[in-house]
């Protein structure tokens, strides 16, 4: 099963993002830069997902997931 919590260690913010990614086994890096792409939708790469809509996506996590 796949557990997700907030990184206390790898964080710029809340660590959502670092938690994700390692949930993910994937890179932070990569996730922040994702996470930049749809909120500045760079190249009208945002899938219809606006900017607002990120930021609270982003604090329905910081809110809902435990820290680790």
């Amino acid at each position: 099963p796949l557990t997700m919590t907030r990184s206390a260690t790898d964080k710029w913010l809340g660590g959502v993002l670092g938690g994700i990614a390692r949930s993910l086994g994937i890179s932070s890096g990569l996730l922040r830069g994702l996470f930049l792409v749809f909120f500045f939708g760079v190249g009208g790469l945002t899938f219809g997902i606006s900017s607002g809509a990120t930021i609270v996506i982003y604090l329905v996590f910081w809110f809902t997931l435990g820290k680790s």
